[in-house]
């Protein structure tokens, strides 16, 4: 942290998405923040600066990245329909341009937020755990493997401090059986931004954005020497209207930890042209 500053400065790319509005409340009584997005910011507060910018086009980047302390990266585009050559500029060629620019500005601390989607090709019923090898189940879980990896590459090489955040189902409310065992609150993922941001004893470790959850997919092991106290329970949040989170049928996802994205097929890049 700068001299002049008596708060850490983190940039926030993805700021105006989903994810980043919901963190920001929790993020911003600990940090100040640089709001970095292809639209503004909404409602920005005390404390938080709105920068309008293209993860592709690294200028930009570069210049939301000057005089941080730390860069949060949740920008990245999804979908089940997703096509790899419509992924290509965010996810990958805006994570390079994220790593870049951390390198050349000597950022120390990185948090990359990862997707439980880059397992989600392994059974439901037989899931490995936390330490499961990489199954991507669909062009999202790519681009966010890819990242894993350049994360992993670049804390090595240049010594970021890197904090790997895979998130299970950051939605407002549990909406099947599922997502029950893998949910976040947005209280709790704030809760581990601020462990990568301040924790001295991370290097380059990969932990789960999951709060408590019943039959729970991952123990979260490295999170919780981390610190890690997860608040909020899933059960206790289940999406409106919703007595109980039913599973879903194995043939729209449910014996997939992936559930929807490992059912659906890949677009065959050789369709893009």
């Amino acid at each position: 942290m700068t001299a002049s500053r008596e708060r850490p400065l983190v940039l926030v790319t993805g700021a105006a998405g989903r994810v980043g509005t919901a963190l920001r409340p929790y993020l911003r009584h600990r940090f100040d923040l640089r709001l970095h997005d292809r639209v503004p910011a909404p409602d920005p507060r005390e404390g938080e600066s709105v920068v309008v910018g293209d993860l592709a086009d690294f200028a930009s980047v570069d210049a939301a990245t000057a005089g941080v302390d730390a860069v949060l990266h949740l920008a990245c585009v999804h979908g089940l329909d997703l096509r790899f050559a419509d992924s290509l500029d965010a996810n990958f060629l805006g994570t390079m341009n994220v790593l870049d620019a951390i390198r050349r500005h000597g950022v120390p601390r990185l948090v990359y937020a990862s997707s439980h989607h880059v397992l989600g090709l392994h059974p439901a019923d037989a899931f490995p755990g936390d330490d499961a090898e990489l199954a991507p189940d669909g062009v999202y879980a790519l681009g966010k493997a890819f990242g894993e990896v350049a994360c992993r590459a670049y804390a090595r090489r240049y010594g970021t401090r890197t904090l790997i955040v895979r998130i299970g189902n950051a939605d407002k409310g549990v909406g099947d059986g599922r997502v029950l065992r893998l949910w976040t609150s947005a209280r709790d993922l704030a809760q581990l931004v601020t462990i990568g941001v301040e924790h001295p004893e991370v290097t380059c470790d990969v932990v789960y954005g999951v709060s408590e959850c019943p039959q729970a997919f991952f123990a979260n092991e490295r999170a919780r020497q981390l610190g890690y106290r997860p608040r909020d329970r899933a059960e206790e949040n289940l999406a409106p209207g919703r007595s109980s989170p039913d599973a879903l049928p194995p043939d729209v996802g449910g014996a997939f930890l992936g559930g929807a994205y490992a059912a659906s097929d890949l677009a065959a890049t050789w369709e893009d042209a």
